[in-house]
């Protein structure tokens, strides 16, 4: 399973790291701007993306937007974790295909259970 973790701050993005390898032991990639990490995706096929709100290059729901018009992305996992807690927000992301919603500051145990519960749910074919 690879995940990406899109997070501008430096500090979160190590936090979210740490945590999804307590579930997670495959590779993890940590992207800080929201475009290079849309380019990242067309190129590489993730099996989960991990999308904070406030970004540089774009928002995390616009980010969302256009990784759901690649058609290769339609059922990978998408957990925006943001410390906007605004219900339109919330509204608005799942409106735009976001799996779950987190915000922060993130509690490790809910954290650790939502990437083990969408753990190869992902690009897979279903049988």
């Amino acid at each position: 399973m690879s995940i990406l973790i899109i997070e501008d701050n430096p500090t979160n993005a190590m936090i979210l790291k740490h945590l999804a390898r307590k579930v997670a032991d495959d590779e993890i990639t940590v992207q800080a701007d929201a475009n290079d990490a849309l380019v990242l995706c067309h190129n590489t096929l993730f099996d989960m993306l991990i999308v904070d709100q406030i970004l540089p290059g774009m928002t995390g729901l616009q980010f969302i937007k256009a990784i759901r018009q690649i058609h290769r992305y339609d059922n990978v996992p998408i957990i925006m974790v943001t410390a906007d807690n605004d219900p339109a927000l919330r509204k608005a992301a799942e409106q735009n295909g976001v799996t779950d919603f987190l915000t922060k500051p993130v509690e490790a145990l809910a954290f650790r259970r939502l990437i083990a519960n969408h753990r190869g749910t992902g690009s897979q074919t279903p049988n």
